[in-house]
């Protein structure tokens, strides 16, 4: 992937939460959902989708990318990297979506915005792997292609996310 250096936390260091503790959760409580409830999908029932159908793909379809014509980059050619210039990040540096890195902070995926509540994520083979469905208190939940929920995203209130399992650790970075 052709990634800019200020979207680079091995280059910037403001983007680093090795070596920025304000978005390190495992150093700031406020963006741990292991010390911080209303963060926390387990413990917080509105920002969990198997207890609130309104952020859950399998109970409202217009969130499903598999159901929504509009939102599916097999259907739908501007959501789809390998067909749309613009949001490859192999052929542009400077693609909408958001990086993913795990904690060694190497790049994993990218995500292209599939409409004001779906992000669409993609390997960096440009493979469609998954899709994030904002959860309306500033995080995602993050789904595989099968609507199983797999992951989440918490805020690390500097435009960018951290990634955690669904037990609560964390595996990585998301930056915008």
């Amino acid at each position: 992937m052709n990634i800019p250096s200020n979207r680079n936390p091995r280059l910037t260091s403001s983007i680093n939460p090795n070596l920025t503790s304000s978005i390190n959760p495992n150093l700031t409580a406020s963006i741990n959902p292991n010390l911080t409830s209303s963060i926390n999908p387990n413990l917080t029932s509105s920002i969990n989708p198997n207890l609130t159908s309104s952020i859950n793909p399998n109970l409202t379809s217009s969130i499903n990318p598999r159901l929504t014509s509009s939102i599916n980059p097999n259907l739908t050619s501007s959501k789809n990297p390998r067909l749309t210039s613009s949001i490859n990040p192999k052929l542009s540096s400077n693609i909408p979506g958001y990086f993913v890195y795990d904690l060694a902070l190497n790049p994993v995926s990218f995500t292209v915005l599939a409409s004001t509540r779906v992000l669409l994520i993609f390997d960096s083979n440009l493979n469609w792997t998954s899709f994030a469905i904002s959860n309306n208190r500033g995080g995602f939940n993050i789904f595989d292609l099968n609507n199983r929920w797999i992951n989440y995203w918490v805020s690390n209130n500097r435009n960018g996310f951290n990634n955690f399992t669904l037990s609560g650790q964390w595996v990585g970075v998301v930056v915008g």
